[in-house]
């Protein structure tokens, strides 16, 4: 029979995950989960069950908190804050789940982690950082981002995978940075995309607030 895992806790079914989930959350109600809470650690190893957990992590974790859920306040939200001061939602019972990352959320991370030395170059370069869209200019350097502006970057991704072939469908991690990298062996099809994507790509700089709700929509 196959057992399901919340760091070393151990569930007969992904059912019973998700009630043991749920109690703790409706037990705890609105509040902040830091490093010293006695619950953190469950947090941490409930996300890493998140088939986007890389992506909701980012570059690491300040906090965990819970608030009620924007589309039905009878129910709770799971939040995290980032040591980048990004603020992010994901869903627990999808973390119950137990869903495998598919080859393609792979791809894409792999294609976006080959880009990133471009986006920090462009924010590096920047005589004053200012946010293309509300004009805010006094926030926290790491408040700002950089992001695809017409072309998206699912547009550009989009059309170069149409536009070649031998697509890679394995791929490295970096432990350090905890990022998905392409193998050495796919070096051509990296550079191919590289190439691609600095010849096409327009970038602007916004706001971490402007930048969710350009997400949004």
């Amino acid at each position: 029979m196959k057992k399901y895992f919340i760091g070393e806790l151990e569930f007969k079914t992904k059912k019973e995950s998700e009630n043991y989930t749920r109690n703790i959350i409706n037990k705890l109600g609105c509040c902040i989960i830091n490093k010293d809470h006695i619950y953190f650690n469950f947090f941490d190893n409930l996300i890493l069950n998140h088939p986007e957990c890389d992506d909701k992590k980012g570059i690491g974790i300040d906090y965990f908190y819970i608030q009620p859920n924007p589309v039905d306040r009878r129910y709770y939200q799971t939040m995290i804050k980032r040591l980048d001061g990004h603020e992010i939602d994901f869903s627990w019972v999808y973390c119950c789940q137990f869903k495998k990352r598919t080859i393609r959320y792979d791809l894409l991370r792999a294609m976006r982690e080959s880009i990133n030395y471009y986006t920090n170059e462009y924010k590096l370069k920047q005589s004053k950082i200012i946010c293309n869209f509300c004009k805010i200019e006094n926030a926290p350097y790491e408040n700002y981002h950089v992001d695809h502006d017409n072309p998206s970057f699912q547009t550009l991704s989009d059309n170069f995978l149409q536009l070649t072939k031998n697509i890679p469908s394995s791929f490295g991690d970096c432990k350090k940075y905890n990022l998905t990298i392409f193998k050495d062996e796919d070096k051509d099809f990296k550079n191919d995309w590289v190439d691609y994507h600095n010849k096409n790509c327009n970038f602007q700089i916004l706001c971490r607030d402007c930048n969710l709700r350009k997400k949004k929509i």
